[in-house]
């Protein structure tokens, strides 16, 4: 998608009051985010490490086995959230476009007239955050990827992808997509550079609120960390309450389910739930015309989803590979999330 200037993005923010209009009676739609596990072509692209997923790599992959992750994939997008699936999904692990494509021309999604927005980050592997939609509720007006500077380091990782649209032609909304630096080499050791990867989305969203004080911002993505670690709590300034929402101009909608002893990927026998859905606190207080459900923010993790094996990772998500081996009615090493939004 075409790139325009922050000069731009300024007019387009200070537009949302010619955008909006006066609320419907009630329309919903399901926001969604999910991690899809090395969704890689077999292809080899010499400017990215992606030598585990070519048909000679560690991993075997081939065009079989790509269509059959392909195929449960859309499996899951087909019901998640709803029976109609998801109007907006991010995504992340996503190698490039064409992957893309290929997901949502599969026989279970082409029906829906998904759209796709993708930029090609700079992440050593060559995987990037993406979004797709209904063409038929939402229209994205602008995009643009933005830098996650890790300290201390040369590496690089996933950007994050910034897409502002208009929802049923009515709504302003802006989504981040997000895949934060992961915890290889420990986790204290590598929190400094998902803080880094806070501040940047925390910037972001100053300087959109000082535009727009009732801003439809929606933040999600995989962050490697957990609602109450101290890149989601003290640096997005994420709240976990309406209340103090007021004061951080954002509300954590995943924090709950955290709470409640629930996540999205185990690890060790625990649950962690990295995988977010966080929005600007108009959508909250009534403040913006598109609102967050109360409560509809949930983890689409059926049985068919799950590990049935006893053990430490007894209904942990049924990923792609255990070790090289390829499991055929394996999906994700994440589940997905979702939430709902009316106006």
């Amino acid at each position: 998608m075409k790139k325009f200037s922050w000069m731009l993005l300024a007019i387009v923010l200070t537009g949302y009051a010619v955008h909006a209009s006066a609320p419907g009676p009630g329309k919903r739609l399901t926001v969604a985010f999910y991690n899809l596990e090395n969704l890689f072509d077999t292809k080899d692209d010499p400017a990215t490490d992606d030598k585990d997923f070519l048909p000679d790599g560690a991993n075997k992959w081939d065009d079989k086995k790509k269509a059959i992750k392909m195929d449960n994939m859309a499996k899951v997008i087909a019901k998640l959230g709803d029976e109609d699936g998801p109007e907006i999904l991010g995504v992340c692990e996503v190698e490039n476009k064409g992957v893309l494509e290929e997901l949502i021309g599969n026989k279970l999604l082409k029906k829906h007239g998904y759209g796709i927005v993708h930029i090609d980050s700079k992440d050593e592997r060559g995987i990037d955050c993406g979004l797709l939609y209904k063409k038929k509720r939402f229209t994205p007006l602008y995009s643009k990827a933005y830098t996650v500077v890790m300290p201390g380091t040369d590496d690089k990782t996933r950007d994050i992808l910034l897409v502002k649209g208009i929802v049923d032609g009515k709504n302003d909304l802006t989504i981040m997509v997000n895949h934060w630096p992961s915890r290889r080499g420990g986790e204290e050791g590598s929190a400094p550079a998902r803080a880094a990867a806070a501040q940047t989305v925390r910037t972001i969203v100053d300087s959109i609120m000082s535009l727009d004080h009732f801003a439809n911002i929606l933040i999600t993505g995989d962050m490697n960390d957990d609602p109450d670690d101290a890149s989601i709590k003290d640096i997005l300034q994420a709240s976990t309450d309406s209340v103090s929402a007021m004061s951080t101009n954002l509300f954590n909608c995943s924090h709950k389910l955290f709470a409640d002893g629930n996540g999205t990927l185990k690890y060790k026998g625990g649950w962690n739930l990295f995988d977010q859905m966080i929005v600007s606190a108009p959508m909250i207080h009534s403040k913006g015309l598109l609102k967050y459900v109360p409560c509809s923010a949930g983890i689409y993790n059926p049985v068919w989803m799950r590990q049935t094996e006893e053990g430490e990772y007894k209904d942990a998500p049924k990923r792609t590979y255990i070790g090289k081996k390829f499991i055929e009615d394996g999906f994700s090493d994440h589940f997905p999330v979702y939430l709902q939004l009316e106006y």
